[in-house]
């Protein structure tokens, strides 16, 4: 029995050796000469993200939000200045409940649960004022402001506000 025991230890160790490790997810956008986005380990955000994904997590989500930074900030930075951005800390509007059924989550959307984002941001070049500085971001009235258009349904679209108001603050209208 121990023989058998310790064969089925040394054959799983095997498999698992063998097995190609996952790449783990970029924590940062592709370089950029003027907006470069990051973040922080998703697993260490305060979201507790519904899990569609077998296996694990889907943090597609952060890459989104962080795409949709750098192009709202390319649109407002004025030419020669450099804006870096880390999200620290991440925790969506809503809340992941399991279904009835059990199988999938779904995010109930409630004004108790709003959008909250932490980063850190450095903002240099010409025609800016020099910052270099964290930034606590969060929309307590999320649920009274309209979302935007009529019938908009993107899962971020609490995040981006935020994110657009920020950026307005920071940057100016353009």
């Amino acid at each position: 029995m121990r023989t058998l025991t310790i064969a089925l230890a040394s054959a799983l160790l095997a498999a698992c050796a063998a097995t190609p490790a996952r790449d783990p997810q970029p924590l940062q956008l592709p370089a950029n000469d003027r907006v470069n986005v990051s973040w922080a380990d998703p697993a260490s955000f305060s979201e507790h993200s519904c899990d569609f994904a077998p296996g694990g997590r889907d943090n597609a989500w952060v890459g989104d939000l962080a795409k949709y930074t750098r192009d709202q900030a390319m649109k407002r930075l004025p030419a020669g200045a450099h804006l870096d951005v880390r999200f620290i800390d991440i925790d969506r509007a809503g809340e992941c409940r399991p279904d009835r059924m059990g199988s999938e989550q779904i995010r109930i959307i409630r004004d108790i649960y709003p959008p909250r984002i932490t980063l850190h941001y450095r903002l240099s070049g010409t025609g800016v004022a020099a910052a270099d500085a964290d930034a606590r971001l969060s929309d307590l009235a999320f649920m009274m402001n309209p979302p935007g258009l009529p019938g908009n349904s993107d899962p971020l679209r609490y995040e981006k506000r935020v994110i657009d108001d920020w950026l307005r603050k920071l940057l100016g209208k353009r």
